[in-house]
């Protein structure tokens, strides 16, 4: 991952973090502390003119990691 050029730093190392967790005793606070930084970053897009490229992605990255908590947590 530390050779890769992400689009948006600002919060895709964050989910990146939370995606690749397969420790199961931090892979809640790694999806809860993604979803807080993509949230804020979300408002922080909805309350201006952002970009709303980066609105989509942020908001299917939400998607994703809220199936990823639902999913790998319940297990």
């Amino acid at each position: 991952m530390s050779d890769m050029t992400l689009k948006y730093p600002l919060w895709q190392h964050h989910y990146m973090q939370a995606m690749a967790e397969t420790r199961p005793e931090l892979m809640k606070s790694k999806i809860g502390d993604a979803e807080q930084v993509l949230s804020l970053r979300l408002r922080q897009l909805a309350s201006t003119a952002g970009d709303y490229e980066e609105q989509i992605a942020l908001a299917a990255a939400l998607r994703y990691l809220k199936s990823l908590k639902n999913s790998r947590l319940t297990q």
